[in-house]
């Protein structure tokens, strides 16, 4: 099944605001005396933003992405950005010692 790239890489924001939302929801609606309503929201919520986070989490740990060398690359959707190295520093060569 293919999943467009930019909605791949947001679905750990979509869990932590359905989270968000459902604790709101909880709470609207369990200050208004339906228990249920406040358990089911707050419980519902709080799964939500940990599976987000977690998610999130695994993702950054993934060190199996292939690093882009140019950004037309990554444009194309072929690569990751690696987001790990800091590009400056790693272009320019060692120097060598002179005395």
């Amino acid at each position: 099944m293919f999943i467009p790239k930019s909605i791949y890489e947001n679905v750990p924001y979509y869990w932590i605001v359905l989270g968000v939302l459902l604790l709101a929801f909880g709470a609207y609606y369990g200050r208004a005396g339906d228990q249920e309503y406040f358990f089911a929201g707050i419980a519902g919520g709080v799964f939500a933003c940990i599976w987000g986070v977690r998610v999130f989490k695994h993702r950054l740990a993934q060190e199996t992405r292939q690093p882009c060398s140019t950004y037309d690359d990554y444009l194309d959707q072929t690569c990751e950005l690696n987001l790990n190295t800091d590009p400056i520093t790693e272009r320019v060569p060692d120097r060598p010692e002179t005395d």
